[in-house]
């Protein structure tokens, strides 16, 4: 069994960072899909043609930045997820790849990584 190189204490600070950035996410998410119908319902309300509508390429431009914004809200959850999960089974702090501890400052400012600092910086040109 893994064992994580933090205290209880020290978790169930991380547990509750995570689980705040997990609900304002969620709140966040919510916030988008009502934009979505917004801009979903200016699209389709009959009045944009879309070829000579000035405000199609907005709207466009707006549904792309939307959609993208929602795809990374949707990975981040993910990894807090997982991170979450890590946290029950006792493996929360060490480095999914090679097992090494992740340092505490790192894990501060990013609660839901899963690599150390090593693997992260190998990793890196991947997860661009």
């Amino acid at each position: 069994m893994t064992v994580s190189p933090f205290d209880p204490a020290q978790l169930h600070a991380f547990e509750t960072a995570l689980s705040e950035r997990r609900r304002e996410l969620n709140l966040e998410s919510q916030r988008l899909a009502d934009t979505f119908a917004g801009v979903q319902s200016s699209r389709s309300d009959g009045s944009a043609d879309g070829a000579h509508d000035a405000e199609a390429s907005s709207l466009r431009a707006e549904w792309s930045r939307m959609s993208g914004f929602q795809g990374e809200a949707v990975q981040e959850l993910a990894a807090i997820d997982r991170a979450l999960q890590r946290i029950v089974d006792g493996s929360y702090g060490l480095c999914v790849r090679g097992g090494e501890r992740i340092p505490q400052g790192r894990l501060e400012i990013k609660p839901a990584a899963d690599l150390c600092i090593m693997c992260a910086e190998k990793a890196a040109p991947r997860r661009r």
